[in-house]
Parts: structure tokens; C-alpha cells; sequence
């Protein structure tokens, strides 16, 4: 992990990112007992179960065969005569039961039980893991794969597990086979641009949501304007804006780019903003402005700051831009100050 941001600020863009605010007064994270992305990761995860176990886990109803002498459900009369057990005064039934021994919460039981066979955790976040284990020890553990993950379908009435399930997935995708001993080892996620930059933009968003009530947040997609028939449209590339900010009186199109460094040596000598970035952000300002009520748009590239601070403003093609950077190496709520006064301004 890069100690450039610190460990405590990574697990606020986490939970950000995945829409679970920390209860601040129980969040205590810091290199000596999170010393890296695995141990972080697992701290998440813990204290997400925790906080879905205050709330009550997720119930589902469920099939389930069982011999009994109380009748309910389908009755089997025919099994139940092939067993024999009819003549015990008992049936085989099927009936729904409402249990926790669903999809959602044996995801969370079998990473649990893979983070606790997984080197490298503390001996205080592994008894934290064990913990949390035995609150989903009435649970099945399964093997876990992406694609099962991504059966889980989250909704308004289960909407607390999306942290939780994200957490698996990045632990998950974190375990990779070692041919030559045939054990896990771990690699870290939090290292890849992608997930960041995913876990970056995911964060702007739900703050904004949070902390900007007088503006409507968002994505946006843009259509492009000009001739476009349906088989070109199906082949375009498409214009998803990262975050959007609606009010009566401003339109503001924001686009998160998660990089080591903001800034780019050019061949000619010098530093400068990534070409590509510019471009992209033009496109989406011209293509949206067609729109009579997003005329007057606005544009804003924001980083994270590593090297160099960014407050820039300028104009392209009659937009105004803006160029921000929000520096990650400070306190969480110098952050939240920043941040507001950056999308606010």
C-alpha cells in the first residue's frame, strides 16, 4: 500500500465507496493494528458484520425437507411410505423456512473462514475475524467465486450487505493460487489503478450525496451528438460522466482520475495534465450542452493529491474548468472539509 495516504483514511474512501459511514466512536485504525491492505480489508469486513448483526443479518425463506410428526408444508406421502417412517406416526414434509443460511451471509462466513486460514493477519484483526465468525456459525460456508458474488442482488431491503459483499470480492480477487506450494498468497488490491480508481469515484459520489444536500448527485450518461445512426451509435464509445452536481442555478460535470501523479513529463520538457483527461472532459461538455438546460455546464478534473496540489481554473471551448486536487495525507475531517469546499466552489 502506498503510506503516502494513511491506513485510517483508506477505510473512510472504503466505506465511502460502498455507501456505510463508520461509527466513528468504535473506528479506531492505525498502522500498529492494520499494518496493510489485508489486515485492512479484514477490519472492514468485521466491522461490517457487526454492524449488520446490530441490525439484524439478512433471513430468507428457504426449502427445507425434514421428518417430522407435525404435519406442514407438502407432505412426501409417497417417500414417506418408501421409508417406512409412516409407520413411526412421522411424514416427510417440505416446507419454507425463514432463516440466515442464505446466499448473502454464507459469502460472508466462507471469507471469513478464508481470512482466518490466510497468513499475515495480526493477532489482534484474526481474533477480530474469529469473532465476527461465530455471529454466522449457524451459517453454511461455501466456496466462494466471483460469479456466485454476483448473484447477490442488492435492494432497498438488503442494501447494508453492499460494503460488506464488496469487501468479499476484493478479498476474494486478492487470493491467488501459488503454483510452486499450492497455498493462497495475497496481493493487494489497493494497489491496482483500476480498483482505486473505481473506489475513488465511488467516494466523491456518496459524499457528495451526503454532505451536499442542495445538489442532486449523480452519473450521467451523454449521448453524442450529430448523424449517428443505430449501428454506429452500437459501436461509439459511451460517455458515462464519473459524478454529476444538479441545482437550479449550476450543472457541474465532475470526473475522478485516480493517478500516482497528476502530472505527466512531456517530451518537450516540463510537467503537464494527461492529455486524455482534457479531452474526455471537453467531449462530455460539448455533447451535454446541446441539452437547453445544460447550457451553461461546467467541467472539473479532480485528483488525489500525491506530488503536486492542483487548483486550476481556466476555459475550453467557452467552458469553465476547473483542475482540483484533494490531498488524502490529513486528518479525515480536514478531508471532508476540503472536499466539500472543492465541489462547493
Amino acid at each position: 500500500m502506498d503510506r503516502a495516504i494513511p491506513i485510517e483514511n483508506f477505510y473512510y474512501l472504503l466505506c465511502y465507496a460502498f455507501d456505510q459511514l463508520p461509527d466513528r466512536e468504535s473506528t479506531r485504525i492505525d498502522a500498529e493494528t492494520c499494518p496493510d491492505s489485508l489486515n485492512l480489508l479484514a477490519i472492514a469486513l468485521t466491522r461490517s458484520i457487526q454492524n449488520l448483526a446490530k441490525k439484524g443479518l439478512e433471513r430468507q425463506y428457504l426449502e427445507r425437507t425434514e421428518e417430522t410428526p407435525r404435519l406442514q408444508g407438502k407432505v412426501l406421502v409417497h417417500e414417506s411410505k418408501r421409508r417406512m417412517i409412516d409407520r413411526q406416526a412421522r411424514m416427510l414434509c417440505v416446507f419454507d423456512e425463514l432463516s440466515i443460511n442464505c446466499l448473502s451471509n454464507q459469502i460472508l462466513r466462507s471469507t471469513c473462514d478464508l481470512l482466518v486460514r490466510t497468513r499475515g493477519l495480526t493477532t489482534a484483526v484474526r481474533k477480530e475475524v474469529r469473532a465476527v465468525r461465530q455471529i454466522l456459525r449457524s451459517v453454511d460456508s461455501i466456496k466462494v467465486t466471483e460469479s456466485i458474488c454476483a448473484r447477490v442482488r442488492i435492494h432497498r431491503n438488503n442494501r447494508r450487505y453492499r460494503m460488506p459483499l464488496n469487501i468479499c470480492r476484493l478479498i476474494l480477487r486478492a487470493h491467488s493460487p501459488n503454483e510452486r506450494h499450492g497455498n493462497n498468497e495475497f496481493f493487494d488490491p489497493l494497489m491496482e489503478d483500476k480498483t482505486m480508481a473505481r473506489v475513488f469515484e465511488s467516494f466523491v459520489r456518496n459524499f457528495a450525496k451526503r454532505h451536499l444536500p442542495q445538489y442532486r448527485v449523480g452519473a450521467r450518461r451523454i449521448e453524442w451528438q450529430g448523424d449517428i445512426d443505430d449501428e454506429v451509435r452500437n459501436v461509439v464509445p459511451i460517455m458515462q460522466t464519473d459524478v454529476t452536481l444538479e441545482s437550479r442555478d449550476s450543472k457541474r460535470i465532475i470526473d475522478c482520475k485516480f493517478y500516482r501523479t497528476a502530472l505527466t513529463t512531456s517530451r518537450y520538457g516540463g510537467e503537464r495534465l494527461h492529455s486524455d483527461n482534457l479531452y474526455q472532459l471537453t467531449a462530455y461538455l460539448r455533447n451535454i450542452s446541446i441539452d437547453p438546460e445544460w447550457k451553461n455546464v461546467t467541467g472539473q478534473l479532480l485528483y488525489p493529491a500525491t506530488n503536486h496540489h492542483l487548483n486550476l481554473s481556466f476555459s475550453l471551448n467557452s467552458f469553465p474548468i476547473r483542475i482540483s486536487s484533494i490531498d488524502l495525507d490529513q486528518h479525515w475531517q480536514k478531508i471532508e472539509d476540503q472536499l466539500i469546499e472543492i465541489l462547493t466552489n
